[in-house]
Order: structure tokens, then C-alpha cells, then sequence
């Protein structure tokens, strides 16, 4: 379930594709199996499909430290959007997770908190009965993950910032209220 930007690593070669230029509006970020609006200033798109341009625009935002991480998980993400302010970057991952049949969701962020407490993460739990709500703090690294439920997958939004501003958090919970998993095509 952590899944944030971070890492370190050398640029993929022979990187010559358009870089994505942020809006200064809200926007909808649509894959083939959900659908997200993020803040102004994001850029993203599904790693599997994007993912030069994705490096790209983090070569040129200077972040290209970034990009063994992006190389590694591109393929576990089914969407990703970042956003650079300043030197601090901004990040909103979903990624889906299988679901056993006999697995709920209390359950589900139960073993999560478990699993991250054991590491020493502080974790803060939210749940309804349509999600759960789980807010990292580690050092000045800050995540905040909501679980959506379906009938054989966990849906995870994981959005993280190493230095949270008030924009950063009304961004998080406005962005989470418009996420949807898109009707199978048929």
C-alpha cells in the first residue's frame, strides 16, 4: 500500500518525448478503469501507456531522481499525477489490489494499520461503511490513502507530500470525492 514518489536512480535513455504541462485548473484525469479529478498544477496520466512522458516531465521539473521508482512501479499503478512546488513534489497514486471473497473491508485496513505500525509509521484510521481513510506520518512525509471496496478489488488513492500545505490537504479531500471506477467496456 506505500506507494509515493521516492527514490533514486539514473534517466532512462534516449527520453525525447513532449513533457506535460500542468494546468491552472481543476482537471479529470480518466484511465481505462477509473476515473480522478486532480488539483491545479497536476500532471498524470497511466504509467503503463504514459510513462515517457511521465519521465519526461519529471526530468525536466528537475525530479528525475524520481524516475528508478517510476520505472519499477509503472506497470502496479493504474494512474499517477504530480505536481512540483517548489523543491517539494506533490503525488497521487491509485493502484488496485486483489480482494478475497471473504475479506472485508474492516479487515483489510485493519491488517494495513498492523503492518504499518510494526515499521513504526504513525497511522490514523478513518472508515465508513463505503471506505476507509488511512493517514501516514513519517517524518515530515505525509500520506494520506482512502480504500474503496468492490466486489474482488480494493481501489487505493494514495496521495502524499513531503511538507503538506492547507492546499495540499483541501486538494487531497476535494480530488477523493470525485474518484469512480469507469463501467467495463463491453
Amino acid at each position: 500500500m506505500l506507494l509515493f514518489l521516492w527514490g533514486c536512480g539514473a534517466n532512462p535513455p534516449g527520453l525525447e518525448t513532449e513533457i506535460l504541462t500542468p494546468s491552472n485548473q481543476w482537471q479529470t484525469l480518466t484511465t481505462e478503469q477509473v476515473q480522478l479529478d486532480v488539483p491545479p498544477g497536476y500532471v498524470g496520466g497511466n504509467p503503463g501507456l504514459d510513462l515517457p512522458a511521465l519521465a519526461a516531465t519529471l526530468e525536466a521539473w528537475d525530479k528525475g531522481d524520481r524516475l528508478e521508482w517510476l520505472n519499477q512501479n509503472a506497470e502496479t499503478l493504474e494512474l499517477l499525477a504530480f505536481q512540483a512546488e517548489g523543491d517539494r513534489l506533490n503525488s497521487i497514486t491509485i493502484v488496485q489490489e486483489e480482494r478475497p471473497e471473504t475479506l472485508t473491508l474492516e479487515d483489510y485496513l485493519q491488517q494495513q494499520v498492523a503492518t504499518l505500525q510494526a515499521a513504526g509509521i504513525t497511522v490514523s484510521l478513518t472508515q465508513t461503511t463505503d471506505q476507509g481513510r488511512l493517514e501516514l506520518n513519517r517524518g515530515d512525509l505525509t500520506q494520506v490513502n482512502y480504500v474503496y471496496p468492490e466486489t474482488t478489488t480494493f481501489w487505493v488513492i494514495t496521495y502524499s507530500s513531503d511538507r503538506p500545505t492547507a492546499a495540499f490537504t483541501a486538494g487531497v479531500e476535494q480530488s477523493q470525492q470525485s474518484f469512480q471506477v469507469r463501467p467495463e467496456s463491453s
